[in-house]
C-alpha cells in the first residue's frame, strides 16, 4: 500500500485503495495516521477505518477486544496525528460499539483533559469548547464493559480537574449542566448491566448456526436463571428475564441514590480545594440538591456557597 508508506496522494485515492479490498487491516490504520494531515476528509476516514477494523469487524461484531483496543491507543500514542483526528476516530469506535475496554474510554477521555488543560495544536488551553462538551459527554457515558452508561470515579475526577483548569475561560454554556449530571450520576447512578458478553454473544452466534433441539436447553445455557424454568417461547424467556431485570434494577438504583460517607468525603475533599467554587461545582450541588433522597451535613453546607 505505497499510497499509505509514502504519505502522497489524496484521501478519496486513500478511501477507495483501502475499501477495494475485502476487509480493512490494521496496516491500513497504521499508514494513515503516519500522516500530519488535519483535514476533514482524512479525520472521517481514519474514524471509519478505525470503527470498521475495531467495531464490525471484530467477533463478535461491536465488541471491542481489550487486545485491538490496546493496539489502537499504542498506535495513538506513536502517531504525530492531530488531535482532532485522533479524537474523531476514538468516539466513533466507542459510539458504534455496544462493549468497550474500560482503559479506551479512560485513554479518550484523558486525550480530551489534555487538550482542554494543557492545549494542543488546534485547541485553545483552559477552555471548554461546544465540541468537548459532546466529545466527553459521549466518552463518559460510553457503552464500557462493566460500567457501560455510568461515569467512572477516573473520569468523574477528569471533569474537576477540567472545571478548575477552565474555570477563567470563555466556556460552553452547556459545560456546567453536562458536569453536574456526569458527576451525579458517578455519585448516585447505577450501570447498565445487560448487554451480553462477548462469550454470551459467540454462544448466541453457534447456537444460531447449529439450531440445536432443545430451544429450553439453549436458554438454560445462556440464562442460567431461567433454565430450570417451563420456558416454551421466545416471549416466555424475554417476559422472566425482564421481571427480573427490573426488580435488581430497582434494588440497585434505590442503594445508589443515597450518597454514603466515602462519595461525601470525596466530594468535599474535590469541592474544597483550589478556592473558590467553579461555576460547574455550584452547579453540581444544585443538582444534588433536586435529586438527592438526601444530603449529607458536609454537603449541606456547601449549598450556602452555590447560592
Amino acid at each position: 500500500m505505497s499510497a499509505l508508506i509514502d504519505g502522497n496522494g489524496d484521501v478519496a485515492g486513500l478511501r477507495r485503495e483501502i475499501y477495494a479490498k475485502e476487509a480493512v487491516s490494521r496496516e491500513d490504520l497504521a499508514g494513515l495516521l503516519r500522516r500530519c494531515d488535519d483535514s476533514p476528509e482524512l479525520s472521517r476516514l481514519v474514524a471509519d477505518v478505525a470503527t470498521d477494523l475495531l467495531v464490525h469487524q471484530a467477533d463478535p461484531p461491536r465488541y471491542v477486544s481489550q487486545a485491538d483496543a490496546d493496539w489502537l491507543v499504542g498506535e495513538l500514542r506513536g502517531s504525530q496525528v492531530a488531535y482532532a483526528v485522533k479524537i474523531a476516530a476514538l468516539l466513533d469506535v466507542l459510539h458504534y460499539s455496544v462493549s468497550a475496554p474500560p482503559s479506551l474510554e479512560a485513554y479518550c477521555v484523558g486525550e480530551i483533559e489534555a487538550a482542554i488543560v494543557e492545549g494542543r495544536n488546534g485547541h485553545a488551553k483552559g477552555i471548554v469548547t461546544p465540541q468537548d462538551t459532546q466529545a466527553l459527554r459521549q466518552a463518559v457515558f460510553a457503552p464500557v464493559e462493566g460500567s457501560a452508561l455510568h461515569v467512572t470515579r477516573a473520569s468523574a475526577e477528569a471533569l474537576f480537574r477540567i472545571a478548575h483548569a477552565s474555570k477563567n475561560g470563555e466556556n460552553d454554556p452547556a459545560f456546567d449542566d453536562f458536569f453536574a449530571k456526569a458527576v451525579g450520576n458517578y455519585l448516585m447512578g447505577v450501570a447498565f448491566h445487560w448487554t451480553p458478553s462477548a462469550a454470551e454473544e459467540r454462544e448466541k452466534e453457534r447456537w444460531l448456526d447449529a439450531k440445536p433441539q432443545s430451544f429450553g436447553a439453549f436458554l438454560g445455557s445462556m440464562f442460567s436463571s431461567v433454565g430450570s424454568l417451563d420456558i416454551r417461547s421466545l416471549d416466555d424467556v424475554e417476559e422472566v428475564i425482564d421481571a427480573q431485570r427490573n426488580e435488581a434494577d430497582a434494588r440497585e438504583m434505590a442503594a445508589a441514590s443515597e450518597i454514603d460517607a466515602a462519595e461525601t468525603r470525596w466530594l468535599v475533599a474535590h469541592l474544597s480545594r483550589q478556592g473558590d467554587l467553579t461555576s460547574a461545582e455550584k452547579a453540581l450541588l444544585k443538582f444534588l440538591k433536586q435529586e438527592a433522597p438526601s444530603l449529607p451535613e458536609p454537603l449541606c453546607a456547601r449549598l450556602g456557597e452555590a447560592a
